[in-house]
């Protein structure tokens, strides 16, 4: 074997045949394609797998494993447009077998020659057959050699730019587009609410008359908190009546609900175009209604629909067209005038003139008429005087334009005088129950937030929580005290459970004012809060404050005094002696350097002062614009003066806190609600809230604290609860002003009487009808634990009188606890006609009602409490005329 041979044999490089044919094969560039590649270059460059190209001189010799480790060698093929060798053309030099590297011969076959016998030359491949590539599939289209591999595509051109023909021709394809695209939206929006409307039309009923009718003849029911015991059933006013027939309605009222709700009634389709153009506006913007016809606003009234939704105001169209349609136009006026809510209860145009004019409707004047007319629109604000008078000189004026009054006659006329409403409305009760039924409608109102026409047409039944026996003691025990007392005196009495919130009962008097609603000042009744306060920072009814009487604080020109015959306590006088003897200088001294102004207001607040309540009259939506408390708080607070102003029914609800170990519950009147067949509407649940603090145990001792402060002060006042119950509470008396500081030094505004035990927590309160002092009937001024003190006291033992009242808890201080014991001398030798614990009086601005108390059930002495409070400063009165719906007397400073 030569050096050749045996350097391929130790490399494994296979042996060229003998026969080499030293022929040149003629080097063509190679095309790579996706998938596959030649397995060498045609530079002579090792392939992609590795493997040398062969030449002429050194030819491949199959072998079993490629000299690559196994990797298959492709074997080049001629380019793209090269012609195969025609036949008799000399031939290429032989190449591998198609299909890859050269075949050996068969298994088992013996090589010629013996083992070391030469190899015989196989025949070499036509270099013009291609073999198959490994990898593809399909054979690939054969591409233009003028294409350039790196082009990318149309993007990667510059495309000529367009000419002023090409753009104008652009924008008039694209325009084109959008005018198709608004005809069809146009056309759609034509098309599809007259088809809507057709539909609507052929599927949709009317209501006759007299269903409507019939329905807003359903009464509402009060139930007793029994939830058994009928109440009363309020009927709407002219509920009974029959109705008015066309003939039956004279000229002037029909011409003047036309100038008040549609001036082309007579001539329209039941619709209004431009009231429908603005019912859709206000949707739009948020607004609120549109312009409705008599016919839409009787499709209205008798589907029971108030939303302000566009697909109301679509049905209610389709409705008035198809009435408008199928009734002539005197029924709808009639069956209209018939039904719609004119205030005051009145439903109709027949009950409406009794309510407001006490004439039937055949006797009504133009201008009467106008002024129903007129409330159509706002039929809760009857009581508003400028509404009124706007909404009638708005209806006259356009009955003027409409030529259905001359202006000679609107000249002549004049607003038209309205009928009391007390006098006017049908009361299902009267007195004080009238009162109940007015707030229990109003909680509903507020709570559901419907008006007053909705709960009449949907006949509810309310259950109340006013306890028949509790309301029955309240009526007895205010006609028993003030049998023999002036007739200007105005009690009120206010009862709530500590542990529901629910008010058992309620005595606002028996006049349609209420004063148990009315805001008045409390005077001392309001120290409590004060105390609360100090609580809350860790001091306790041990503290001691300079009791000493006219003391000067800064800021303050005048002195503050004291009131009574025991007007001090010394200079160290305890906290809890200060509430007991109502010491007006301790508890000023306390607010303006320990606690601050603030920490009352929220004492008060988180104890029931509600932060606003309602006021006046409902809107036409059944809303009430809400009366802001305790916003402007001075040092006046300490003692219940100034610009605080509470009701009873805020008092009685937050001693009932301190009643309930410091759990706040909100006072209701509504236990529960049913629709007309029974179904439960609303329950009325409170589950509570700790006040003070949510430790509840601090929370808990915060309010245990206030009851000891407390527990002394019934019996020092000559009006202790019946033994075994342990009552607690407080007396307040406000100061007298009209100016006249010397003449009314001794006088009196108002007075209360604060107490509870954990069953019952009550409030008297008292003032006079108009602006002037309080005086019994031995014309002696009333304080605290007078009039008020006795009224609470009778109706205490009558409502405790068999009931087991719980121990009140262990009484654990804060901060540093009361030692002294009680001053026995404080008492006794006072007589029930003084109010010995000191109701101290001060001055501030008082309107037109006061509260007071009395001396007491058997009148031995004079009392003789002086002005005492801030140098007793004088004040402007009020008017004497108070105010309805909501607020109550005078603005003062108080007493105590």
């Amino acid at each position: 074997m030569n050096e050749d041979e045996e350097r391929r044999r130790r490399s494994g490089e296979p042996a060229w045949p003998t026969d080499e044919d030293h022929r040149k094969r003629r080097e063509e560039p190679q095309e790579r394609t996706g998938f596959w590649s030649p397995s060498w270059d045609d530079d002579g460059g090792g392939s992609p797998g590795g493997g040398a190209r062969p030449s002429a001189s050194k030819p491949a010799w199959p072998t079993d494993e490629p000299a690559d480790g196994g990797r298959t060698r492709h074997v080049p093929v001629p380019p793209r447009g090269q012609q195969t060798p025609g036949r008799g053309a000399p031939r290429p030099p032989a190449g591998p077998p198609r299909g890859g590297r050269p075949g050996g011969p068969p298994p088992g076959t013996p090589m010629p020659g013996g083992p070391d016998g030469p190899t015989e030359m196989l025949p070499k491949a036509d270099p013009a057959l291609r073999p198959e590539p490994a990898l593809l599939t399909h054979r690939e289209p054969a591409l233009d050699e003028a294409v350039d591999a790196y082009d990318s595509g149309p993007e990667s051109r510059e495309l000529p730019a367009l000419t002023a023909d090409d753009k104008r021709l652009r924008r008039r394809r694209i325009w084109r587009r959008v005018r198709r695209t608004a005809y069809a939206m146009i056309a759609v929006m034509i098309i599809g609410p007259i088809v809507g409307f057709f539909i609507a039309y052929q599927t949709v009923d009317v209501p006759t008359p007299k269903s409507v009718a019939d329905r807003e003849g359903q009464a509402i029911t009060l139930l007793w908190g029994d939830g058994k015991t009928v109440m009363t059933k309020i009927a709407p006013v002219g509920s009974n009546r029959k109705m008015v027939e066309y003939k039956d309605i004279p000229q002037n009222v029909l011409h003047a609900v036309y100038a008040a709700e549609d001036s082309t009634f007579e001539t329209n389709s039941g619709f209004d175009i431009t009231g429908i153009l603005a019912a859709a506006y206000n949707q739009a913007t948020g607004g609120v209604g549109g312009g409705s016809t008599i016919t839409q606003q009787y499709i209205k009234k008798a589907s029971e629909n108030e939303q302000h939704t566009l697909t109301r105001k679509a049905l209610e169209v389709v409705k008035a067209y198809k009435m408008s349609k199928t009734y002539d136009k005197k029924d709808i006026i009639t069956a209209y005038l018939n039904t719609i809510y004119f205030g005051r209860g009145a439903n109709g145009i027949q009950a409406a003139a009794q309510a407001y004019f006490g004439v039937d409707v055949g006797k009504l004047t133009t201008p009467q008429a106008a002024l129903l007319a007129g409330m159509i629109q706002g039929p809760s604000r009857s009581g508003d005087q400028a509404y009124v008078a706007k909404r009638w000189n708005y209806v006259m004026n356009q009955m003027v334009a409409n030529n259905w009054l001359s202006p000679a006659e609107r000249s002549a006329a004049q607003l038209p005088k309205m009928v009391d409403k007390s006098k006017s409305k049908t009361k299902a009760l009267t007195g004080d129950m009238a009162l109940i039924q007015k707030r229990v409608l109003q909680e509903v109102e507020i709570d559901l937030g419907m008006t007053e026409d909705d709960i009449q047409r949907q006949g509810l039944t309310i259950q109340t929580t006013i306890d028949r026996n509790a309301q029955k003691y309240a009526e007895q025990s205010v006609k028993e005290v003030m049998a023999n007392e002036p007739k200007n005196l105005r009690p009120a009495l206010v009862a709530v459970e500590p542990n529901t919130g629910a008010i058992k009962a309620y005595y606002g008097g028996t006049e349609d004012y209420d004063y148990a609603w009315a805001i008045q000042e409390p005077g001392s009744s309001f120290k409590p809060f004060d105390l609360v306060a100090l609580l809350k920072q860790g001091k306790g009814l041990g503290e001691t404050y300079d009791g000493s009487d006219g003391r000067k604080f800064p800021g303050r020109a005048t002195p503050v005094h004291n009131a009574g015959p025991n007007s001090s306590c010394g200079k160290d006088c305890t906290v809890a002696l200060a509430m007991k003897r109502s010491v007006n200088t301790v508890f000023y001294d306390m607010v303006l350097n320990t606690t601050g102004v603030k920490p009352v207001v929220q004492a008060a607040q988180e104890a029931g002062i509600p932060k606003q309540i309602p006021w006046g009259d409902a809107h036409d939506d059944g809303s009430y614009t809400m009366k802001p408390l305790l916003n402007e708080p001075d040092g006046n607070i300490s003692i219940g003066g100034g610009k605080t102003q509470v009701r009873t029914l805020d008092m009685a609800a937050a001693y009932s806190t301190f009643a309930n170990g410091g759990t706040r519950r909100t006072p209701h009147l509504v236990s529960k609600i049913f629709s007309a067949d029974g179904q439960l509407i609303k329950q009325f649940n409170d589950d509570g809230t700790p006040a003070f603090s949510q430790d509840a145990a601090l929370n808990s001792q915060i309010a245990r604290n206030v009851t000891e402060s407390l527990r002394p002060i019934p019996e020092s006042s000559h009006i202790p609860c019946d033994k075994p119950h342990d009552c607690a509470g407080k007396t307040g008396t406000q100061q007298f002003q009209d100016g006249n500081t010397a003449a009314n030094a001794n006088q009196n505004a108002k007075a209360w009487m604060v107490g509870y035990t954990q069953s019952i927590s009550t409030a008297v309160s008292m003032t006079a009808q108009k602006n002037e002092p309080i005086v019994n009937g031995q014309g002696k001024p009333i304080y605290g634990s007078g009039l008020p003190g006795h009224i609470w006291q009778s109706f205490m033992d009558k409502y405790l009188k068999g009931k087991n009242d719980p121990a009140w808890g262990l009484y654990v201080p804060i901060g540093k606890g009361a030692s002294e014991a009680p001053d026995s001398t404080f008492t006794s030798t006072q007589s029930s006609s003084s109010q010995t614990q000191s109701d101290t009086t001060t001055t501030t601005t008082t309107r037109k009602h006061g509260g007071g108390g009395h001396p007491g059930r058997t009148t031995t002495t004079t009392p003789t409490e002086p002005c005492g409070f801030l140098g007793c400063p004088t004040s402007g009165t009020t008017t004497t005329d108070p105010p309805q719906g909501g607020g109550g007397p005078g603005h003062g400073t108080p007493g105590g």
